[in-house]
């Protein structure tokens, strides 16, 4: 099934080995080829991802460039490290999109108390 994209974003997704079933996509990359505005609706339980922490400094707000999104990792309750990892995250998502690492947000969901597998 396809679905239309506004014009100027690309979309892609791939097994990138966070689920345990390699037949099933984990990892998506959505692209804006120009600066994009976004704003986030976020948890106000006081325990929280890190991407949640990551997206909730950024935004609202503008020049947003790329999102990526993992399936099967929440990277949620891994402190330091979970943070250093979504922003790892962020700056590879935007490498790819030729931007600075403020302009990418993370998104995950999954199993909770887990280092993401940044490899």
């Amino acid at each position: 099934m396809t679905h239309p994209l506004p014009k100027g974003y690309r979309v892609a997704g791939v097994y990138a080995g966070i689920k345990r079933n390699p037949t099933r996509e984990d990892v998506t990359l959505i692209l804006s080829e120009r600066p994009a505005a976004a704003a986030g609706v976020y948890t106000k339980n006081l325990v929280f991802a890190a991407p949640v922490a990551l997206d909730r400094a950024r935004t609202p707000g503008e020049g947003f460039r790329a999102v990526v999104i993992n399936s099967g990792n929440a990277n949620a309750c891994t402190g330091e490290r979970g943070l250093h990892d979504a922003g790892e995250m962020a700056r590879l998502a935007a490498a790819v999109a030729g931007a600075k690492p403020e302009q990418a947000l993370v998104m995950s969901t999954g199993v909770i108390g887990e280092f993401l597998p940044l490899e």
